[in-house]
């Protein structure tokens, strides 16, 4: 196993950081955008299941990324 150096370690998690923070914000317009649907009165099914799948991808990529750099600080 190849042992990556200090500051190789720094870069991954400040670019790792940077992707969390882009797919937070995604994930936020998301969930903002399913919750506007879900309050409409006539609610718009192939819309809202679009939308939930959308929160949903986000949700799994925010979760990857945490493991990702919780797994570098170690």
């Amino acid at each position: 196993m190849m042992q990556s150096s200090p500051l190789a370690i720094v870069t991954m998690r400040r670019d790792l950081s940077a992707r969390y923070a882009s797919t937070t914000r995604q994930w936020l317009a998301a969930r903002n955008a399913y919750r506007r649907l879900h309050e409409q009165p006539v609610k718009n099914i192939i819309a809202l299941r679009d939308a939930a799948l959308r929160l949903d991808q986000l949700d799994r990529g925010r979760a990857a990324l945490m493991r990702d750099i919780k797994a570098l600080s170690d």
